[in-house]
């Protein structure tokens, strides 16, 4: 083999070995070092053109049953400036976005002085929004903040558009938006009713009548309420959804053999009550309807299962198994690269030098080249001439 080619394989076979080879763990015993990042502030101490100038105390309060159930993990608190007006922001950090959504939507349940209102369009911010005299309430991702100017000057919501984009970002299925809402029928909602809850405290705190055993919180259902109005009448939707099509249908008829029972809250029995169930969502239609229009809504409920291979929200676990096999598949491919640049190197390189002696008129192969130089000392020596 030639100079060049010895230096060729040698090079191809470095860089597999580089690629195949698993790093060495580290001996046992040997002493390791963790070390802990704190997290990311909850609140930045700026964006767009307001500045923290120190903590403030959280305008958020939520009793211990109610940050519980939310499952709360942080909170923070803030005063911010900007060109003379002062605003104080507080925020609490869910484990995920259906927390956030709750707690915000048993916000406005608490406000009883009734004034909290839609935020206009173009004034909005976040994911829902809404407005009194004194503060701005909306939720992002999985933190619910509450926006309150402090000072003399008006304050436009959307000076914080920033803060929206500061803010931490759940990754995966704790940042995918809670299902019951985008099932709601729209068709005479009250949208300042509607109300969501993730556990028994929530529920009962955000007016729920049903008896919580009822609705059989230990199987970790989500409850969405909602009142509707129109000609026929007017009453409350009692959306409930449960982790499996099983578990609902079980609900579904604790729910009609407590209205065969008449055992529902008085305020519930008026009309005909009216229970339907689509997968695992059960919808339960109470007030002064008339029969087919309760029926009519409670059916109107449908759950449509959505299966995807690639879903972005996916399972935590997901994620991790799909970077460990991005850096597999990266790997194959670099060495698939290397062997195929080493293959075609060794045809251009070997094939030309064949070409180029055959076009001489010598063999392919340059082993017949070899010259081997014999001693024939079998004749008789040579005469030396003096």
């Amino acid at each position: 083999m030639s100079a060049f080619g010895r230096s060729l394989a040698l090079t191809f076979y470095a860089l597999l070995a580089t690629v195949s080879l698993p790093a060495q763990a580290p001996p046992a015993g040997a002493p390791s070092t963790t070390v802990n990042m704190p997290p990311a502030p909850l609140l930045p101490d700026s964006f767009g053109p307001w500045h923290a100038t120190g903590t403030a105390e959280n305008a958020i309060h939520l009793d211990e049953a109610s940050a519980k159930e939310l499952q709360v993990r942080r909170a923070d608190a803030k005063t911010y400036i900007a060109e003379g007006a002062t605003a104080v922001i507080s925020a609490v950090q869910m484990t995920d976005s259906t927390g956030a959504y709750s707690g915000w939507t048993l916000l406005r349940a608490a406000n009883t002085r009734g004034d909290l209102r839609p935020c206009a369009d173009g004034n909005s911010l976040g994911v829902n929004c809404a407005v009194s005299a004194g503060a701005l309430l909306t939720w992002q991702g999985n933190t619910l903040l509450q926006i309150a100017p402090a000072g003399t000057h008006a304050v436009s919501a959307g000076s914080f558009t920033g803060l929206m984009d500061a803010l931490p970002k759940p990754i995966g299925a704790k940042g995918a938006p809670p299902l019951l809402p985008t099932r709601l029928p729209q068709a005479g909602l009250l949208q300042s009713s509607v109300r969501y809850a993730v556990g028994a405290s929530t529920y009962v705190a955000e007016g729920g009548t049903l008896p919580p055993e009822l609705l059989n919180f230990s199987k970790s259902p989500e409850v969405l309420l909602a009142r509707y109005t129109g000609r026929g009448g007017n009453g409350l939707l009692t959306s409930v959804f449960y982790p499996t099509p099983a578990i609902a249908g079980a609900q579904q008829h604790a729910l009609e053999k407590a209205i065969a029972d008449g055992t529902l809250p008085a305020g519930m029995r008026v009309g005909t009550p009216t229970v339907r169930r689509s997968g695992p969502i059960v919808a339960l239609v109470t007030g002064d309807f008339t029969k087919a229009q309760a029926a009519r809504l409670a059916e109107s409920v449908k759950y449509e299962a959505q299966i995807t291979w690639n879903k972005p929200e996916g399972y935590m676990d997901q994620f991790t198994i799909t970077r460990t096999s991005n850096v597999m598949v990266q790997i194959i491919i670099l060495v698939i690269t290397v062997v195929l640049a080493a293959l075609v190197l060794g045809v251009v390189f070997g094939g030309g030098r064949a070409l180029i002696r055959r076009a001489r008129g010598k063999p392919i192969s340059s082993m017949e080249d070899l010259e081997i130089i014999r001693l024939d000392l079998r004749g008789p020596a040579p005469k030396i001439q003096s």
